[in-house]
């Protein structure tokens, strides 16, 4: 793993251990480029992350993973998504919801994409779980919810 990796799977287990969330947002949101460019060791950072403790860490990996133009091997990606977004830790998640929705909107695309919106249906239902600070809460995955529900609903 390149050093600058290195570097940031450092900073957000320290950061995460800390509890500085606000911190470790803005590290997340600066590293989007120095993860860009480091696609191959991608999954090398994720498994040096925890799902539970490093949820923000996790997050910006995966984001930065479903935004590549051509995704090779993508049955692991949306494992991978599933994994994270079942299992995330939602106090850590809400201190990045658009980033979560904006991995949310990926996932909805893709399986849209790929006419597979069934797939989708409880991965969504899970990740408006991990958002909602309560149940009246409406957020911007439930439209991606919706349109999975009714691409996925049989014509008569």
């Amino acid at each position: 793993m390149a050093s600058a990796l290195e570097q940031f799977v450092n900073n957000v287990r320290q950061l995460s251990a800390q509890g500085q969330m606000t911190q470790l947002c803005e590290l997340i949101n600066k590293s989007g480029e120095l993860l860009a460019k480091n696609l191959s060791h991608l999954d090398t950072v994720l498994g040096a992350l925890d799902i539970q403790e490093h949820s923000l860490g996790v997050l910006a990996v995966l984001f930065v993973k479903f935004s590549m133009p051509n995704i090779p091997d993508f049955e692991t990606l949306f494992s991978q998504v599933q994994l994270f977004i079942s299992t995330c830790n939602g106090e850590h998640i809400r201190y990045a919801t658009d980033t979560f929705a904006g991995l949310c909107h990926q996932l909805t695309n893709a399986l849209v994409e790929r006419k597979q919106p069934l797939r989708g249906v409880v991965i969504l239902k899970q990740a408006i779980d991990k958002m909602q600070m309560n149940t009246n809460q409406l957020t911007s995955v439930h439209a991606d919810l919706c349109q999975l529900c009714l691409l996925a609903k049989p014509s008569d």
